[in-house]
């Protein structure tokens, strides 16, 4: 979203200075074509001006070197604050599964410790108790089968051993369900931070948009109000301008009706036209006679065009008329084959019709009848 808003941005500069620079190449041309105002030597004006436009120019690129300088220190520290809170959040969840394997996973309340227990010789009973001793087996022929005496004591340490398993995997399971409900709170807590952080990031940008545009805003009045001043300027010297020249023509001889005063010195043929005041009758005649000629070589021109035209014609009429006989042709030509092809699709129909009454009279003569086929299935063999 900067990186879009600080592009626009540059596109208003950019816009901007070219118009700026459009309005200084007027203001130059007006001042170099005007005789008047125009002196020889060189523009010291614009070139102050081309300086100045440089300078600012300059500063303009230096800003905008500044200002992504600043913005790329300002993510750059925001991506570092992100890690070390993903470095931090890690660490925690990583204490809490170590922490949880400490106190709920060790490997003595493990069902099966009694098979790795490194200790288990040690705590291990001997071989045989006695002669009740309910470890001993069939085969070592010290109980054999109905003289099971410990029988009901044997099956109560059965259901106390069951009913500890049992009430073992309740608290394992309550357990387990506080854990996750722990950890989903959890989990809410930092996407809610996160939601948190974003909105101020969010609220950050908009700041940071608003001073952009008040910057834009105040920018554009300046431009406006340079611009009001220059149209003002040129206004005035326009003023000034229009009443030299009122003055001039009220003072000069350009209001007589002196022909004298329209001749230049440069020549004979040579006039001076803003003292002009019109032709004379011999001038007059010599421009109807010139427009006489002209209508002349019109008509020439015109007789000329229309003989091309009637011979262009006559070409186009000799053309249809070809085209004519050749479609004549075709069409003959094309009925002729039809003709034909007609002649030849009777002659395969004739012949294929003396094949179909060979077949039906000498191929296929003992064709069976409907009696025949009427005489299965009428009886029960």
């Amino acid at each position: 979203m900067l990186n879009s808003l600080y592009i626009r941005h540059q596109d208003l500069k950019e816009a901007a200075a070219l118009e700026r620079r459009r309005q200084y190449e007027e203001a130059r041309k007006q001042r170099i074509f005007n005789a008047r105002r125009r002196v020889i030597g060189i523009d010291a004006t614009a070139l102050e001006h081309q300086v100045k436009e440089k300078q600012e120019i300059e500063q303009d690129a230096l800003e905008r070197q500044r200002k992504f300088e600043e913005e790329q220190r300002r993510q750059n520290r925001f991506v570092q604050q992100k890690n070390r809170e993903q470095q931090l959040l890690r660490h925690q969840l990583d204490n809490e599964v170590n922490r949880f394997r400490a106190l709920y996973q060790r490997p003595e309340q493990s069902r099966d410790f009694d098979l790795f227990d490194p200790d288990g010789l040690k705590k291990s009973l001997p071989a045989r108790m006695g002669d009740d001793d309910p470890r001993l087996s069939v085969s070592g022929a010290q109980i054999f089968d109905g003289e099971d005496l410990t029988e009901q004591d044997r099956k109560r340490i059965q259901k106390q051993q069951q009913r500890s398993w049992l009430e073992q995997q309740i608290r394992d399971k309550r357990q387990a369900e506080q854990d996750r409900i722990a950890a989903e709170k959890f989990l809410e807590q930092a996407l809610e931070a996160r939601e948190q952080k974003v909105r101020r990031l969010a609220a950050e940008e908009r700041n940071i948009r608003h001073k952009i545009q008040e910057n834009v805003d105040q920018y554009n009045r300046q431009l406006r109000q340079q611009q009001e001043y220059e149209r003002q300027q040129k206004k005035q010297e326009e003023e000034e301008d229009n009443m030299a020249e009122i003055y001039n023509n009220l003072t000069s001889d350009m209001l007589t009706e002196n022909p004298e005063v329209a001749v230049s010195n440069l020549g004979p043929n040579r006039i001076i036209p803003y003292a002009y005041k019109g032709m004379s009758e011999a001038e007059l005649e010599q421009i109807r006679i010139g427009q006489m000629q002209q209508k002349e070589e019109l008509e020439r021109r015109r007789q000329e065009e229309q003989n091309n035209k009637e011979a262009w014609d006559q070409l186009a009429s000799d053309f249809d008329r070809t085209v004519v006989l050749k479609d004549r042709e075709l069409n003959c030509r094309r009925h002729q084959l039809a003709e034909q092809i007609r002649r030849e699709n009777v002659q395969l129909s004739d012949e294929q019709q003396r094949k179909l009454s060979h077949l039906d009279q000498v191929v296929y003569q003992n064709r069976p009848t409907m009696a025949y086929f009427e005489q299965f299935n009428t009886t029960s063999r």
